[in-house]
């Protein structure tokens, strides 16, 4: 029987700097997100071009694949997604969990109430054809760690199939994501679609001074530049600094969630960063940071990345779940199934309030107070940056500015 699995990812996010706090505690799906990200960077990393996706995401709509996968198959969506003995796929139920924000105090006498640090939502869902007899364990799973019911659908209806699914979407990521399937898609003989989507908001602790931005070039290249406006602020923040890079951490508020900029000392120097990035080093920049003063020049963007991760993914070793002979007989015992494609869509806005960001993953398988002197941050030319969740290490977004411009 032919058969054809398609996954949606989103992850959503808006989010806004804070200041240093603890270290984040080590959770194993998170740290097994970061290596996969870091592996899967370069493989969509155009020379020259902005990139944004969403490691967390990837990986957890590929957990859910990973549930139902089997034999060599299975081993190779293990070590693709580093998930060794102590991270099952189901781990990522786990950390869905911790994901969710604690509260803090807002405001002041009377008008005080408790909020939630950030905005956080995330849903999983899973579609599958009628009639079709899908493994018992595997639903089970998928409701129980990752609260994916199973919804019947007649995916020979193409255009109706696609409009609920893009109907999900939309509505998990606050419409940011539109027509994520196109079409064309699913296929008549879809048998299965499965879907992640996150949705994160925060404000900034310390908001960017709107009055303050002023426009100023940006080194794109050695011998390019582009206008862009840049943001300026004074605070205390998580900083490091070597003979390659200025790290700082800008929290959001709760100091729950970051963002993390990297940026080259060097104007050209990115592409050396990215060459040398790696679990290790990463890891290095994370635990070296300390409360610094640092004058802050950052720039306002609001770029769109779509990519198509199938050949990324198999490069990185994911090849015999592509293949007419993937074992994925723990979805389904009823004909052979295999992934087909994988579509990765994300977008990001940063400004003075904060920032917002929405991402999409669809896979296809088819059967078959001023300081005295503070650190000068300024970013203007490419540099790497990626948003975490700091008690986890949960890498949820992973990106670099080649250009404010898009």
């Amino acid at each position: 029987m032919n058969g054809a699995v398609t996954m949606l990812l989103l992850a959503a996010l808006a989010a806004a700097p804070a200041a240093a706090g603890d270290p984040p505690a080590a959770d194993p799906a998170a740290e097994a997100t970061l290596a996969f990200g870091l592996d899967l960077y370069p493989r969509v990393k155009a020379a020259g071009k902005n990139v944004f996706f969403s490691p967390y995401s990837v990986a957890a709509a590929l957990a859910m694949v990973r549930v139902g996968a089997r034999g060599e198959t299975a081993r190779e969506m293990d070590a693709v997604l580093h998930f060794g003995e102590g991270v099952p796929a189901a781990a990522h139920g786990a950390l869905k969990q911790a994901l969710v924000p604690r509260t803090v105090r807002d405001g002041r006498g009377r008008e005080a109430a408790e909020v939630p640090a950030y905005e956080l939502s995330t849903a999983n869902a899973l579609w599958v054809q009628e009639a079709l007899a899908i493994e018992a364990d595997f639903v089970k799973t998928l409701a129980g760690e990752f609260g994916a019911p199973l919804e019947r659908i007649d995916f020979r209806e193409t255009a109706a199939a696609r409009a609920r699914i893009n109907e999900w979407v939309a509505q998990r990521t606050r419409e940011r994501i539109q027509n994520i399937v196109p079409e064309g898609l699913p296929a008549p003989d879809t048998l299965l679609a499965l879907a992640n989507a996150i949705y994160f908001k925060a404000a900034w602790t310390k908001p960017f001074q709107e009055n303050l931005t002023a426009e100023a070039p940006f080194h794109v290249a050695a011998d390019r530049e582009v206008e862009a406006k840049f943001m300026h602020r004074v605070e205390t923040l998580g900083y490091l600094e070597d003979d390659e890079v200025q790290v700082a951490e800008l929290p959001y508020r709760g100091n729950d969630t970051s963002m993390v900029v990297v940026l080259p000392r060097a104007r050209d120097g990115l592409a050396a960063v990215e060459k040398g990035l790696a679990v290790a080093k990463v890891k290095g920049w994370l635990d070296g940071l300390r409360p610094t003063a640092v004058k802050l020049t950052l720039p306002r963007f609001e770029f769109t990345c779509p990519m198509d991760i199938t050949g990324a993914l198999n490069a990185l070793g994911m090849k015999q779940a592509f293949a007419r002979n993937a074992d994925l007989s723990g979805i389904t015992a009823a004909g052979p199934l295999f992934l087909s494609t994988v579509l990765h869509k994300a977008f990001i806005a940063v400004d003075e309030a904060g920032t917002e960001a929405a991402a999409a993953t669809v896979v296809i398988s088819r059967g078959g107070g001023r300081p005295r002197d503070p650190r000068e941050f300024v970013a203007d030319h490419p540099f790497l940056f990626l948003i975490r969740h700091r008690q986890t290490g949960a890498v949820l977004f992973l990106g670099a500015l080649e250009t404010p411009a898009g």
